[in-house]
């Protein structure tokens, strides 16, 4: 193919790792953000062994080993009791296992990691201040408008604009998300003074009623990322970073274990933030012409399989290992949508059924059991192998 300039809306952890596995493939890439400057929220993120095949691949395999956690162990526990439902003891053995890790780590860290390493192969891949509003395409061109009045013209564009995309709703109409009925609290706080807390494993899911509480270590053991997920229909506010009071987190947890509610209790002023969940039912179509979409703009993920992440990671490399295989656009885009949907699709559906299983009336009933994602076997997939 000859050289290609892709334009991709949206520098996210989904758009960044596109962009280097297209500059791989020697796609010129430039990346439109919305922000007016590159920042991520607050809050870690696991990076399960299919997305570390993904990371290694586009060269930030070194940079997750030097700046990511990887736990030995992690369990399921009863939200009242502390009693340990499942454990999970593979942890350690990943690498020999999947070979390759599984990791926790900051948002920020992982952010800042695929962004330095973007404009490392091209300083100017990057333009920030860039909302999309429109684009037009004519068979061999597609142009990009954004609403600061500036227009961008490239072979293919990518959508990888969130569950929010301006990009999806250009193409298939701006239908709003669904509210998912789910409503997420999110903490970072310093680990020394809670450590006594984190019992037994450094990762930890307490289960209940309607509700779940995640924690697990960042930036090698100095902080303690925490996230609880609460099913309800009495809120619907959006944003990522709306502030929130450990008493408000308090009112919904406040019947879980004294080590769940200490953790709460330890938050710092401004640590503590919420939002609502919204989601969008599977679509079988993601590219029209020289237009497609990745990451949550085309398969948007409850968390409570982790996978949202991970799944942009696969689309990316994917995307990039589609196009040094293809002599077209078109080519390119149709394996990357072949390769991609039926499992993106499936492990939406999948994190939907988890969240019902994690938010059951009996958290007993998953005593003994393996998490969702051991299985499921989402571990075993591999970006960088797969077919395209």
């Amino acid at each position: 193919m000859a050289t290609t300039h892709a334009i991709l809306v949206g520098a996210g952890i989904g758009g960044l790792t596109a962009a280097l596995a297209m500059q791989k493939a020697g796609v010129k890439v430039t990346i439109y953000e919305q922000a007016p400057a590159l920042a991520e929220v607050g809050a870690g993120l696991t990076v399960s062994p299919n997305a570390t095949h993904g990371l290694e691949y586009v060269g930030l395999g070194k940079f997750m080993a030097d700046n990511a956690d990887t736990p030995e162990s992690g369990a399921g526990l009863h939200y009242q009791t502390g009693e340990v439902l499942y454990t999970t003891q593979e942890f350690g053995g990943f690498r020999k296992k999947y070979g390759a890790e599984y990791y926790q780590i900051h948002r920020a860290d992982i952010h800042e990691g695929l962004a330095a390493a973007v404009r490392k192969n091209d300083p100017d891949a990057i333009k920030l201040g860039h909302k999309f509003a429109s684009f037009t395409q004519d068979g061999k061109t597609v142009t990009a408008t954004f609403e600061n009045g500036a227009t961008a013209t490239g072979d293919v564009m990518i959508g990888c604009d969130g569950v929010r995309s301006g990009v999806r709703g250009a193409l298939f109409g701006r239908e709003a998300p669904d509210f998912t009925g789910q409503v997420a609290f999110r903490g970072v706080v310093p680990a020394d003074p809670i450590r006594h807390l984190l019992v037994p494993t450094r990762s930890a899911v307490a289960i209940g009623p309607g509700r779940i509480f995640t924690r697990y270590y960042l930036r090698h053991g100095k902080e303690v990322n925490y996230v609880g997920i609460a099913r309800t229909d009495k809120w619907k506010e959006e944003g990522w970073s709306i502030p929130a009071t450990p008493e408000e987190m308090l009112s919904v947890y406040g019947d879980f274990h004294e080590n769940i509610t200490g953790i709460i209790k330890s938050t710092p002023p401004g640590k503590l933030f919420k939002w609502a969940m919204f989601g969008r039912p599977p679509i079988e179509q993601w590219t029209v012409g020289r237009v497609s979409l990745l990451g949550d703009a085309a398969h948007p993920m409850l968390p409570f399989l982790d996978m949202g992440a991970a799944m942009s990671i696969e689309d990316g490399v994917l995307l990039g290992r589609a196009f040094g295989a293809s002599s077209s656009v078109e080519e390119a885009l149709t394996r990357y949508e072949a390769a991609r949907k039926q499992r993106a699709n499936k492990v939406l559906i999948d994190s939907r059924t988890q969240g019902e299983i994690y938010q059951s009336d009996d958290p007993t009933k998953l005593r003994g059991k393996p998490s969702g994602e051991m299985r499921l076997g989402l571990f075993d997939y591999n970006p960088a192998t797969v077919p395209v």
